[in-house]
């Protein structure tokens, strides 16, 4: 059984102090036009259809707009479309636009806009990592093998206000996939004369709150008030200044002194010091999301020893991780779907030994990790990677140490090393790695999101696991009508999934925010997806 008293100790030796103050003066501005807020980490791409990452998605948000956008409960509302009607048999959706919307260069945005972005998100040329999110279009799953042309895609412009899509089978999801950032709607003019120049900020041309002044690259990001945003009046501040900060301490310290007015997130070994000292301040908040380890199915390794991939699993004690290593409200998890998605319809398929006391779990483990073949004598190499942040070094650690406590430290060598962030989303991409750190947040309110993450190609599939019995189970599911049918289909298949082992699930997300008590407007309580657009922001 592991020893609760020496794991923390353990850790407690192997976490470095990080300096919780930032000696640079910050480059923030008091400018009371300006908010200021972090987000993180650099974002990988502005280009809204090839985003995937949450840096490039919360940037993509102010910059451009969908025909539908979230409101702060992340429900779809009307944006660029202000109505639209869905016919009888739910497979055909027209938008109708607004009337004279333009771009931040004055442009009119049209119908033709719409197609050409929606075009773009599944076309192999760009080669969207999202591609997957409307390939319940017409065609659009032949558009992205590359056996059908881009202009197949079912959707078209009516006339220059109205759009039309085509699905292949009904989906109640559908308007929160309008919704969503990958379909923010680009200049067709813009980007086929500027090609790949045209996310520049001297080039850019956008449809949302905001246009683009300046990027430097790991610096910050300036935006101004796009004057041509089809709800202008009621966007507050003039600018906001966007600064990709990886520590979390220097973040911190930045937002004590006044330089940054909203945290992307808080310290790990500081959050009861902040909840104390900053209470009023700080919101944590429930997350529709799972943090996860990918274990590299491409790796004979793993790919040819599921015993060694259970066993992985079971040692890891998910209690002692979120409640006394991390205790930010975090909530264990057994399975590869949330309990919560979809109003729960996919709560019940947790593994069965997770109701199992630990130390019976933990004998199981012993047993299957004897069997794949490891021992004192043939001792197992692991490699953990993780994107550079408090929380995953210390996540990290923690497993490490686990698995060492669980198995014996001679029996299991482990290594975990950090990459900065677009490094490590091309590392996981093209399965660089031996064991990865993953997390998923759920793009709208369905089980889709996170059964695309074990489907064969899946351009979010970062284990790169392939059961062709899991896709047929959910290409049955997506055309089936009945709704219990279709809930019983996806069970089974996650089960499926669950039963191979190639992700390790760790817990169910929390996010933590601080925000300056002078600014109003941005209300994150009812925002379990994290969808932020600056245009809420206002000051007091």
């Amino acid at each position: 059984m592991i020893n609760r008293k020496s794991l923390l100790i353990t850790l407690c030796a192997s976490i470095s102090v990080l300096s919780a103050c930032s000696k640079s003066k910050s480059e923030a501005s008091h400018d009371k036009n300006m908010i200021t807020v972090d987000i993180g980490a650099d974002p990988a791409t502005l280009d809204p259809q090839k985003g995937e990452d949450s840096q490039s998605h919360r940037v993509s948000n102010d910059l451009f707009e969908g025909l539908l956008s979230p409101n702060q409960s992340t429900e779809p509302a009307p944006s660029l479309s202000d109505k639209w009607e869905i016919s009888d048999d739910e497979k055909t959706y027209t938008f109708h636009l607004r009337d004279n919307i333009k771009f931040s260069d004055g442009s009119p945005i049209t119908a033709s806009d719409v197609v050409f972005s929606y075009q773009r998100l599944v076309d192999p040329k760009v080669a969207s990592p999202y591609n997957t999110l409307i390939n319940n279009i017409v065609n659009a799953e032949q558009i992205i093998k590359g056996t059908a042309k881009v202009d197949t895609l079912g959707i078209k412009a009516l006339d220059n206000n109205t759009v039309q899509i085509n699905l292949k089978h009904p989906d109640k999801a559908f308007l929160g996939i309008v919704a969503y950032n990958n379909l923010g709607v680009v200049s067709k003019a813009n980007v086929l004369k500027f090609g790949d120049k045209w996310t520049d900020p001297k080039n850019m041309v956008t449809s949302g709150a905001y246009k683009l002044d300046e990027r430097v690259v790991k610096g910050y990001i300036l935006e101004s008030k796009n004057p041509y945003f089809y709800d202008a009046s009621n966007v507050a501040i003039e600018k906001v200044k966007l600064l990709p900060i990886e520590d979390n301490n220097s973040a911190l310290s930045q937002y004590k002194s006044g330089d940054i007015d909203i945290t992307y997130s808080t310290p790990i070994d500081q959050y009861k010091a902040v909840k104390s000292s900053l209470g009023n301040e700080l919101h944590t908040v429930s997350y529709e999301g799972m943090y996860y380890y990918d274990l590299n199915m491409t790796l004979g390794k793993y790919k040819n020893n599921p015993k060694l991939r259970q066993a992985l699993s079971m040692a890891v004690n998910r209690e002692l991780l979120v409640k006394d290593i991390l205790g930010q409200g975090q909530i264990p998890l057994y399975a590869y779907a949330t309990t919560t998605i979809e109003g729960g319809k996919f709560a019940g398929i947790e593994y069965d030994w997770s109701k199992l006391p630990h130390d019976e779990q933990l004998t199981k483990a012993r047993e299957l990790f004897k069997e794949a073949g490891f021992s004192e004598t043939n001792p197992l190499t692991i490699d953990i990677s993780y994107n550079t942040n408090d929380l995953h070094k210390k996540v990290a650690l923690a497993i490490g140490s686990m698995w060492q406590q669980a198995f014996g430290e001679k029996s299991v060598i482990v290594k975990a090393s950090n990459q900065e962030w677009k490094t490590f989303l091309q590392t996981r991409h093209k399965a660089s790695y031996e064991i990865a750190r993953d997390g998923w947040i759920s793009d709208y309110d369905s089980v889709d999101t996170y059964t695309m993450l074990y489907q064969c190609n899946s351009g979010q599939n970062n284990s790169h696991y392939c059961n062709p019995q899991f896709d047929t189970l959910i290409i049955a599911a997506k055309s089936e009508k009945d709704n219990d049918k279709r809930i019983e289909l996806i069970r089974q298949a996650l089960q499926t999934a669950q039963n191979d082992y190639a992700i390790i699930p760790l817990f169910q997300y929390t996010y933590f925010r601080l925000i300056k008590p002078n600014v109003t407007g941005y209300n994150p309580e009812n925002n379990h997806l994290d969808r932020v657009y600056s245009k809420w922001y206002k000051f007091n």
